[in-house]
């Protein structure tokens, strides 16, 4: 019997005309974004979402044109919510749901029937629930809803009892429902009919047209001409869910709605758009403007107060998070203000509030700014606004009317009127730039070899500049010089200073940066002693220079011999070497030379024997470093025996072919050595046999 009766209300209800409209398409499809940006209105953040059910049975809805009650915001149902829009229709999904929720099933049989009548659910089923946790800013917790179904005129205080539930845990909550792990007190439902004690759970048996209490919270939609909300025959007056909470504490909170016993006939609750919220400070003004956007005359100023309770305690805060104020009111102009109200450590923000005050002339001279040295600059400000924007009255504070000035440094306040007594002002401070300074630096000692050195002159004033300079004798002018810094290289010793130094304003700079001075030191002279020398092979000679700071000396393949002040010398070459004086000056030297020649050496034995055993048997002299050689050997009586030009010619002990008697002969030897000297040796030689 009730699938006919459900299939007899779907037809009268696609009869009417639905004028509501709902959505679950993106982002309406997601949960998430329906709590954060539809449902959620101050005081509340939120987290951890959860939702359970088919995603149909979760959407946005738009009742601004029925007699719902409220305007927009979220729909659950345990259908599809697309049952409510006959015009665009429920496709009916074929919904495979296994959601449950025991405390639903237990609120659906705590219903009692009308007086004397009893029922029993059997079951619950389509079940959505949307959860999430959330952190409150006050000490309560408000939201409006509007229950609707589909049962209603056929079955209220049946076993068919389509119930919902809103499920509050956290701490001080203690209750009977289920509650996640970390609030073990259990939860309380807040969807109760109001003033009932105990409180009554609202299902379609508890708020209808048939039971005799509650008749005031229903609202018939079936046959009135009134029916906007398609599918749904009755719904409860907009109800309002309210609980006490502790500020800064976690809650969480699950709404949930299900299908009495079957699923054939869908139930609804509408959540209100912006209505979950925790109450947030209320202020009020002085122009008793109701509304969070004040309007201000212009150039005046309006008076908020804050009512945060006894021992309240307030800061007042500007756009910029700025404190500005701890009294429970505050005098301001226009401008964004919110405040906040401790009490009994709870604290309480009110909402953004805007001060706008009427449009006055307006304009903006800007930054505070630096002009030249000996400069004007023109004041020229753009005004907008204002009632008289033809009519506008110029006020300077040097006196003058003009819409705009030519100044120079100085403090400069313009007061706008309108025409209609409305005035703005702005000030600008001008600030001529200091006198520049020009300064010197560089010069210093060089070596007169072609050698330069910098000076530099810095100027910090306006570009270009004009530069007169003197080196001791001279002076120089450079003019037009388009860089802060001018750089000169000079090998001419003299005193450098600044002349003068102007801007392209003639304004004269500070010069008094000193001076500088260029030394030009005279060369070494290096000259080696001994310039040129002959030495004999193993000998050494030192060549000396003089004295000086550093010293390199080279030789004639450029090899680093030495550091020292002298060189020791044993090889013939050419020799050269490169000082540097106390002033760093440097010079190379002329080349020494040196040449090595060998020493005259003679070798001569003391006897002889030639007696034909092939051993000693010729009187063999050995020389080294000898250009020409001569020998003569005597007998005792001054015979001459043996003559020789050559040092390869040996005496074999014989005179006319005959061996001489052993005993001593006497040598004479003379010979020319490498050296050109002549060398003369005499002596004795023994004849052995």
């Amino acid at each position: 019997m009730k699938k006919m009766l459900s299939f007899l209300l779907l037809l009268h209800t696609y009869s009417l005309s639905a004028q509501i409209i709902v959505d679950n398409n993106a982002p309406y499809d997601d949960p998430t974004w329906l709590v954060d940006n539809v449902l959620l209105g101050g005081g509340i953040t939120a987290s951890n979402y959860s939702y359970q059910g088919d995603s149909s049975q979760i959407g946005w809805f738009d009742a601004v044109n029925t007699n719902l009650g409220l305007d927009s915001g979220i729909v659950l149902c345990t259908g599809d919510i697309y049952s409510l829009d006959p015009i665009n229709g429920s496709t009916f999904p074929f919904m495979t749901n296994i959601v449950t929720d025991p405390d639903l099933l237990a609120v659906a049989n705590s219903v009692p029937g009308m007086i004397g009548q009893t029922f029993t659910v059997s079951s619950i089923n389509d079940v959505a629930i949307l959860e999430f946790d959330f952190i409150p800013t006050s000490d309560s917790l408000i939201f409006k809803y509007v229950f609707g179904s589909q049962e209603y005129f056929g079955f209220e205080n049946t076993s068919y009892n389509d119930v919902f539930g809103f499920f509050l845990s956290g701490p001080g909550i203690t209750g009977p429902w289920t509650a996640p792990a970390i609030h073990p007190n259990g939860s309380i439902n807040l969807a109760i009919v109001p003033n009932t004690l105990p409180p009554l759970p609202i299902s379609i048996s508890s708020i209808n047209s048939v039971t005799p209490i509650n008749q005031q919270y229903f609202v018939p939609n079936q046959g009135t001409g009134l029916d906007t909300i398609a599918d749904a025959d009755g719904f409860t007056t907009l109800l309002t869910a309210r609980a006490l909470v502790q500020c800064g504490e976690t809650y969480h909170i699950r709404l949930a709605i299900a299908d009495g016993s079957d699923g054939g006939l869908n139930s609804y609750v509408w959540l209100d758009a912006g209505s979950f919220f925790s109450p947030e400070l209320e202020i009020i003004d002085n122009f008793d403007i109701d509304s969070l956007v004040m309007n201000i005359p212009c150039n005046s100023s309006i008076t908020l107060s804050a009512d945060g309770g006894t021992a309240a305690i307030y800061e007042w805060y500007d756009s910029t998070s700025t404190l500005i104020s701890t009294d429970s009111f505050i005098i301001v102009g226009p401008g964004t203000y919110w405040v906040q109200a401790s009490s009994f450590g709870c604290p309480v923000n009110s909402d953004t509030l805007r001060v706008v005050a009427d449009e006055s002339p307006s304009f903006d001279f800007g930054l505070d700014y630096n002009i030249p040295c000996n400069a004007k600059t023109l004041l020229d400000p753009l005004i907008t606004g204002g009632l008289g924007s033809l009519f506008y009255q110029y006020s300077w504070s040097n006196g003058s009317d003009s819409s705009s000035v030519m100044v120079s440094e100085g403090t400069y306040i313009l007061d706008v009127d309108d025409g209609s007594g409305c005035n703005f002002k702005d000030t600008i401070i001008i600030t001529e730039d200091a006198i520049p300074k020009a300064t010197i630096s560089g010069g210093g000692s060089i070596c007169d070899d072609g050698t330069t050195t910098s000076i530099t002159f810095t100027f910090n004033g306006l570009l270009p500049w004009d530069l007169i300079y003197t080196d001791g004798t001279d002076s120089i002018y450079k003019d037009n010089i388009s860089t802060s810094i001018y750089t000169i290289s000079t090998f001419r010793a003299g005193l450098y200073d600044i002349i003068l130094a102007d801007d392209v304003n003639d304004c004269i700079a500070d010069t008094s940066g000193g001076k500088v001075e260029v030394i030009v030191n005279e060369l070494p002279i290096a000259v080696i002693t001994p310039s040129e020398i002959t030495i004999y092979e193993g000998e050494v000679i030192t060549l000396t220079v003089g004295e000086y700071q550093l010293y390199e000396w080279y030789n004639s393949e450029d090899n680093l011999l030495s550091v020292h002040s002298d060189l020791s010398v044993t090889d013939s070459d050419s020799y050269y070497v490169l000082v540097t004086d106390e002033n760093n000056c440097k010079d190379y030297s002329e080349n020494a030379i040196v040449h090595t020649l060998g020493r005259t050496e003679l070798y001569i034995p003391t006897a002889f024997t030639p007696n034909g055993d092939d051993h000693n048997e010729l009187f063999v002299i050995h020389a080294n470093n000898i250009y020409s050689y001569n020998i003569k050997i005597y007998n005792k009586w001054g015979d001459k025996l043996f003559v020789s030009d050559t040092i390869y010619k040996s005496w074999d002990g014989t005179f006319d072919s005959n061996k001489v008697q052993q005993g001593a002969y006497y040598y004479n030897i003379e010979v020319i050595g490498e050296d050109n000297q002549l060398f003369v040796k005499s002596g004795k030689i023994n004849v052995v046999y």
